[in-house]
């Protein structure tokens, strides 16, 4: 008896790829969508009701949720400083800190506040940022400084 043999298949199997789910903490985050925040000059913008913005206050009454910059808002953390009276705030805040470059993993990183006196670094607040998607500026952010006890601080985009 002749053994027979099977041939090769002649097609290539596609690759299959598992999609990378998004993390909860992006699916929640509130979105920061204020065009003033792309206001770096320093022109004092008041664009609450006439008063300046209070991220830091924002942050503490939601129990510091994640939060991302979004539509007219720009797209990420600042990462220059800018003049007081920036941002739609009193003092803007802005980061130098690297960010993630792996989705749904966090790093911690500094977010600086700018000084009454138009220092850069007057000092820093600790928070996290996570990489959300393949999109390279697609960032949450956790701001979670309990330090602040006045409301004159804004996150700059």
């Amino acid at each position: 008896m002749v053994p027979t043999t099977t041939p090769f298949p002649t097609t290539t199997p596609v690759p299959t790829t598992t999609p990378v789910p998004v993390p909860v903490e992006c699916q929640n985050a509130i979105n920061l969508t204020g065009s003033w925040r792309l206001e770096h000059q320093g022109k004092g913008l008041k664009p609450i009701s006439g008063e300046y913005n209070c991220d830091v206050n924002d942050m503490m009454v939601g129990v510091f949720p994640c939060f991302r910059f979004s539509q007219d808002g720009c797209n990420k953390f600042l990462d220059r400083c800018v003049p007081k009276f920036s941002c739609g705030a009193h003092n803007g805040m802005w980061t130098n800190s690297a960010m993630p470059t792996e989705i749904g993993i966090s790093v911690d990183i500094k977010i600086h506040v700018v000084g009454n006196d138009g220092r850069c670094m007057v000092h820093s607040e600790d928070a996290l940022a996570m990489k959300c998607s393949t999109d390279p500026n697609d960032f949450v952010y956790k701001y979670g400084s309990k330090s602040a006890t006045h409301c004159d601080l804004g996150f700059c985009g």
